[in-house]
């Protein structure tokens, strides 16, 4: 179809965040479209004494008839005067358009509406007065005692002891837990190693575990913890059933120099707690900087005035479950078997990410609003290297790199907003991360 002259679209903002677009296409380009919808039927029926597509326009039209004429002009022309429409006006739609086309006829103008949702204006309000403290942790002699002793659990030898199961013991043990008849975990065939640790098993299977002799067998009832993984188990009474095998106890290296080597960090107890210190200082300033990041963004989100509409919220929620369904694949797990394995369902995925959606959305708003605000820009060659990194060698058609390379241009935008943010809430103690 050849180039078509402007068409005439009319803006009207309504409530909601939404916009309607009136959009007039002028005769002539309809009747076009008419011509070049009967060349496409034509292609595909048989008319008599006819190649294929060479019978003349007319006798098409009566063999398929007009109401299919129509239908295949406004399939082809509509969606492409909405584009037109859209790079006229400027506007930007979040959501697919609700559209209303009035009736077509020869040798008149097209009308159509679209009804369709934008981004919101954000108020920033004054977000140059937003200050959020940088809070620096401290590591203290206690920290670095904390981390020898991991030292030395984690090289601790695992031996053998006649004696009842005490706290923090390992034990060789066949457990199995269910809820009636159901087996919720365990095999009653198989042996594991099971810690008494409170904080890595449920504390009720621990108390009841503790005080058992290798070669004893106990059943006894415990409740599931409030945060359960199946949410449907949440505090629900179980049954256990535990035979022990094997009581073994930590055996834990001395406290001296040895203990550097048998670490492989220096040759004496000093330089190993030397070497824990820096290692603890320097992960605390990684921690700080996050914390400070998270909170000047969290800031920057409440401060903000923006009604977030709902089919951006969809969209973010749809996005995070073809985030999770994508990242269960690249480990082998089928989205299907992981809603059976955790006794979930889409819809309750869905209830439980809307709000975290909201506060996303919320916050991309607010660093674009932002951005646009400080008037912040990338550099195109910093886009293209990021959009090359991401596609990761993948091929990759026009249309799909020229969307790959505006995520690209947009996450880039909202890196720069987040690092001039901080530079605002930090005022004179602006920390440079």
């Amino acid at each position: 179809m050849p180039t078509a002259t402007p068409i005439a679209v009319d803006v009207e903002r309504q409530p909601g965040s939404q916009v309607r677009l009136r959009v007039e296409a002028p005769a002539g380009e309809v009747d076009a479209a008419i011509a070049e919808a009967v060349r496409r039927l034509a292609s595909r029926v048989r008319v008599a004494g006819f190649r294929p597509g060479k019978a003349p326009a007319a006798m098409v039209e009566r063999m398929v008839g007009w109401d299919a004429v129509r239908q295949d002009t406004i399939e082809h022309l509509v969606p492409d005067l909405y584009r037109r429409a859209l790079d006229q006006t400027g506007v930007e739609p979040v959501s697919d358009p609700d559209l209303n086309v009035d009736a077509m006829e020869r040798e008149k103008p097209l009308t159509f509406t679209a009804t369709v949702t934008v981004r919101p204006e954000v108020d920033l309000r004054d977000y140059h007065s937003l200050r959020v403290p940088f809070e620096r942790t401290d590591v203290d002699d206690a920290r670095v005692d904390e981390a020898i002793d991991e030292v030395r659990r984690r090289h601790a030898e695992l031996v053998d002891v006649e004696r009842p199961a005490q706290a923090g013991d390992v034990l060789r043990c066949t457990l199995v837990m269910r809820r009636g008849d159901e087996v919720l975990s365990g095999d009653d065939s198989g042996e594991r190693d099971v810690e008494l640790d409170r904080d890595s098993v449920i504390p009720e299977i621990v108390d009841g575990i503790i005080g058992m002799n290798a070669g004893e067998h106990r059943t006894f009832d415990a409740t599931l913890p409030q945060d359960y993984r199946r949410e449907e188990l949440q505090g629900a009474t179980v049954s256990i059933d535990v035979t022990v095998h094997g009581v073994r106890e930590r055996k834990l290296p001395p406290l001296d120099d040895s203990l550097a080597s048998l670490d492989g960090h220096g040759e004496s107890l000093e330089e190993l707690r030397a070497f824990y210190r820096e290692s603890l200082v320097k992960a605390a300033e990684v921690s700080d900087r996050e914390r400070h990041e998270q909170k000047s963004l969290e800031a920057l989100r409440e401060s903000v005035r923006v009604d977030v509409p709902e089919v951006m919220v969809e969209n973010e929620i749809a996005r995070q479950l073809n985030d999770l369904e994508y990242r269960l694949s690249s480990i082998g797990i089928p989205f299907d078997k992981y809603l059976e394995m955790s006794g979930q369902t889409v819809e309750r995925l869905r209830g439980e990410r809307r709000e975290s959606a909201v506060q996303r959305v919320r916050l991309d708003l607010a660093l674009d609003a932002l951005a646009a605000a400080e008037g912040l820009e990338v550099d195109e060659s910093q886009v293209q290297r990021e959009a090359q990194r991401i596609a990761a060698g993948t091929r990759l058609d026009g249309s799909q790199r020229r969307r790959l390379q505006s995520l690209a241009r947009r996450d880039l935008v909202r890196q720069a907003a987040a690092q001039r943010l901080l530079e605002i809430v930090g005022g004179d103690d602006f920390v440079q991360t």
